[in-house]
This record gives C-alpha cells, structure tokens and sequence, in this order.
C-alpha cells in the first residue's frame, strides 16, 4: 500500500497567497490612482463624504469614504478621463471633471464642498496636472495615442510604438550592426534602445503588466501596432519596489480598452521619395522609395 503524505498548513497558506497574488503580480505599472482631501469652505477636512470616481469612457465608477483626515484614495485605476464626486449632507455636491489618468500615474484631486443642498453642484471643469509630481518619486515621460498616431516614425519597416522611446530624454536607439557572425554583442541587439546609459538587456518590457522581454538581447519580445496602445510610459530612475526584476528602465504599454460605444478607425501611413528630404550625401537625385501601410480597428 502507498503512503500518501498530506500537504502540511503552512504549504496550504503558501499556495493560498500565490493564487490570492497572482493577478496583482502579472499586472505591474498597468493602474494609476486618483486620491486627495475634502474640506469645506473654512478649510477644515470633512470627514465621511462619500467620494465617487468614475470613468468617462466606461462608466465604472470606484466609491470611497472620506477618513479622520478627510483624505480618500481610489487605487487600481485604468488609464483614461475621470469624473470625481463628492457628496455630503448640508453641502453642494463638489464634482471634478475631465481628469486625465495616465498609465501608473498618481492624481491629486482635492474638493471644497460649499455649504447648500446636495441637489446642488459646484463644478470643476478640468483641473491641469500640477508641475511639480509630490505623489511620486519615479522620474519617467508618458506617450499617448495622440502622439502615437500623428507623429511620424523614423524606421520605414513599418510603424511601432517602441519607434517613439527615443523622444524621451536620456533615450538613444541603436542603429547599424557590426562584428558579424550572430554572437552576442553583435546584430542581435538591433534597433534596441539605450536608457540613461543601460544595456537592453537590463531593461524590461511590460505590455498590459505581462513582462514581454526576451531573456538573452532585451528589447522587445513583441511589437503590438500603434493603433492598439493607448499609450506608453518610460520609467528612467527611481522607480517604485514592484520593478525589482529590471537593473535599467521600464517601458509600460498598456493598450486600447472598451468603452460603452463603438468606436472605429481606418488609416494609411505613406511615404515617398517626393515626400522625403533629400539625403545631404546621396546627390541631387532621391532614392526611389514607396512604403504603404493600410490597416482598420473597430
């Protein structure tokens, strides 16, 4: 007969936490946060107002209650346009309006709730992001789709998000092989990026929280299209304990969600000779070049 051995406890709450942490682990940099402090018209914090965070495009909303110290904090956000609400009995209802979440990004969004009914509103229609970031430490640029799709790429094999690192500060992209043979150190690290002075390989790839970095050269294990990221982020410096497995930066894409309405596109991205500068050391005649890239989404 064979002796079958039980698992003991502490295994059981092992495997509890890895199944508990599993989705929080596979989804690094994906989510921001909206927090901040209700106060009334004396200043004074107001303590248990209902705060509702919503967003525009999903109408998802997240609801807090104020604490002891009037401050209330909305985590695990998506990135997109909110709506903040606060609502109090023998106050206006204080709303914020058109507030841009980007991806791992921390709001401040404070409300003053003046005194008056609740059926009443005070209304903030934007509230601009503040210069100075106090709710963070990390040092890194956020690309959107607008920039995505208006500015044009400098590689003519086609366009990708990763064409755009190089507008960050401190980003140089690697052009030209040299060495041959296929080792290391030779053309398998073609067209990856240098951050602040890291290697590739040092860097990691995060696409919707999932590490897409391939483990011998770096860069980019996949090359999703322009149209389906809604936008990128490059973390350079001083970047939260999540990120413990990169040495370099971070690059966080996160790509197109829905929303409660259709939405569509379709798109053609040119270039030719005609369209081109003249290269300086190439003559007075341009090379022939045509290069088309059709595509639609819904």
């Amino acid at each position: 007969m064979k002796q079958i051995k039980a698992i003991a406890p502490g295994w059981w709450l092992l495997l509890a936490m890895l199944v508990f942490l599993a989705p929080r682990l596979a989804a690094q940099g994906l989510f921001g946060s909206i927090s901040g402090i209700v106060t009334d018209p004396s200043g004074a914090v107001v303590v248990g107002a209902t705060v509702k965070v919503t967003n525009i495009a999903t109408n998802v909303t997240v609801t807090r209650v104020t604490n002891s110290a009037g401050v209330y904090t909305a985590t695990s956000l998506n990135p997109g346009n909110y709506r903040v609400e606060a609502v109090m009995t023998g106050f206006k209802t204080a709303v914020a309006n058109n507030i841009a979440l980007e991806v791992n990004s921390n709001r401040e969004v404070n409300l003053t709730l003046d005194l008056g009914p609740i059926s009443q509103t005070v209304e903030v229609t934007a509230q601009n992001a503040p210069i100075l970031q106090t709710q963070q430490t990390d040092l890194g640029q956020t690309v959107n789709s607008t920039r995505l799709e208006q500015l044009p790429t400098q590689s003519g094999n086609g366009r990708s998000p990763y064409n755009f690192l190089v507008l960050a500060p401190g980003v140089s992209q690697q052009y030209g092989c040299s060495g041959g043979g296929g080792g290391v150190g030779t053309c398998g690290n073609e067209g990856n990026v240098r951050i602040s002075g890291s290697r590739p390989r040092n860097d990691d790839n995060l696409l919707d929280g999932t590490s897409i970095t391939p483990p011998v050269f770096g860069g980019q294990g996949v090359q999703p299209t322009v149209e389906a990221i809604q936008e990128f982020r490059v973390e350079q410096n001083s970047m939260s304990a999540e990120y413990g497995k990169a040495g370099g930066a971070i690059i966080i894409q996160v790509s197109k969600s829905g929303t409660n309405q259709f939405h569509g596109s379709a798109y053609e991205y040119l270039r030719n000779q005609k369209l081109d500068a003249r290269d300086y050391f190439a003559g007075l005649v341009k090379n022939p070049f045509t290069y088309n890239e059709f595509g639609a989404s819904i």
